[in-house]
């Protein structure tokens, strides 16, 4: 995506701190067992980490796959709609197809998961048919936030899916409470929350942190550490060595795992929800790479290194994951090709659906507010109503 951005080949000076990211020169996948970071497979998709391969057959191993390419396959479209004029934001998602994928999978249909950015798949995987995501991200009346949020910020009570919200981490104790109302029910129901490496920042996080290290509520907590919160690198994020480390001062069981192993994330997940009963919460730091850019509004060059993303594009998660597929003879050229070919051909439909779809009444947004609209929500919407009456 670097291509189309408009800023490229500026000048520019770069905060010192610029591409010290997590480990190595750049990416610390390569020395991921030093480091603590939990594989199954290598950059080549061979099974030389220190988690055991999970137990997925064929066609879940398939199914998973297909999954990351769908998302990146969406993330590519977004974004020609965006720079189009069409979709009016988009939150990109390029090489951070594997975490929210493969930890999803490893959920049951009945757990609830509390999304943050960039995670289609997760909807998908629930069922979600893919025109619902389209009418999402071009803000129309029927999808099921009525066209209110902003594009990516998905969800569905149906699918047992809460969405994020743009105060990032703000959602984790909301999570965390939802986990403990489960575990007092007696319900077998568990929890999944998705943030940003950013979000350990705020005090939501040690909150959520300290309540689940003292009530242990079923949940899993996912930190999913890009290196970058928007411009500011990890280096200059915290002066812990790690972010699952935060685990350690709640009493909060915690690992890491290669985020872009959908494997290791699978298998790290997969665990953790399995143990929830009996060990409660735990909190996985997901080591990843945005490759692309942070939102439609940002432009990575000024803040980081092209051989940043250079290094860490040798540990591309669909590359891994194809070369795996391949290594045990699951994946080839054609299905390859015809995997692309079905999800550019089912996105072209969805897009043609969804653009087809109703715009929201603009008076909509004055609904669902409170229970009984009161006096001053009922003014507003009457001065929007006469300013688009007095409007050509």
């Amino acid at each position: 995506m670097a291509e189309e951005n408009p800023l490229a080949g500026k000048s520019r000076a770069k905060p010192k701190t610029a591409g010290k990211g997590a480990g190595g020169k750049h990416c610390p996948l390569g020395n991921a067992r030093a480091l603590g970071i939990r594989q199954v497979i290598d950059a080549e998709g061979r099974l030389t980490g220190d988690l055991a391969e999970p137990d997925l057959d064929r066609d879940a191993l398939t199914r998973l796959y297909e999954m990351m390419v769908l998302v990146r396959a969406i993330d590519d479209r977004g974004w020609i709609l965006q720079r189009s004029g069409r979709v009016e934001f988009w939150i990109p998602h390029k090489g951070l197809e594997a975490v929210h994928t493969a930890a999803t999978v490893a959920f049951e249909q009945k757990d609830w998961i509390f999304l943050g950015y960039r995670h289609p798949g997760t909807l998908l995987l629930r069922g979600a048919p893919l025109v619902q995501l389209f009418a999402q991200f071009f803000g129309r009346r029927d999808e099921p936030f009525k066209g209110r949020r902003l594009p990516t910020l998905m969800g569905d009570r149906r699918l047992n899916i809460v969405p994020m919200t743009t105060q990032v981490g703000s959602y984790i104790p909301h999570a965390c409470g939802a986990a403990w109302a489960a575990k007092i029910k007696g319900d077998d129901t568990r929890f999944l929350t998705f943030f940003g490496d950013g979000s350990t920042s705020r005090g939501e996080f040690h909150s959520a942190m300290n309540f689940a290290g003292v009530y242990k509520p079923p949940i899993v907590f996912i930190c999913e550490n890009n290196g970058w919160a928007v411009t500011t690198p990890t280096s200059v994020q915290t002066a812990s060595a790690t972010f699952s480390q935060k685990g350690d001062a709640y009493a909060v069981r915690n690992m890491r795992v290669d985020g872009n192993d959908p494997l290791a994330v699978y298998a790290a997940t997969k665990e953790a929800r399995d143990l929830a009963p009996k060990e409660g919460p735990t909190l996985i730091e997901a080591v990843t790479y945005r490759l692309g850019f942070h939102t439609s509004s940002d432009n990575p060059d000024l803040y980081r290194e092209p051989e940043e993303v250079e290094e860490w594009a040798q540990w591309d998660p669909l590359d891994r994951m194809r070369k795996h597929l391949e290594l045990k003879g699951h994946w080839d050229d054609k299905l390859e090709e015809g995997l692309w070919a079905r999800c550019k051909s089912d996105i072209d439909d969805a897009v043609k659906q969804a653009e087809a779809m109703p715009l929201p009444d603009p008076a909509s947004m004055f609904d669902d507010t409170f229970e009984e609209m009161t006096w001053m929500i009922e003014e507003q919407k009457a001065h929007l109503l006469d300013d688009l009456e007095s409007q050509p």
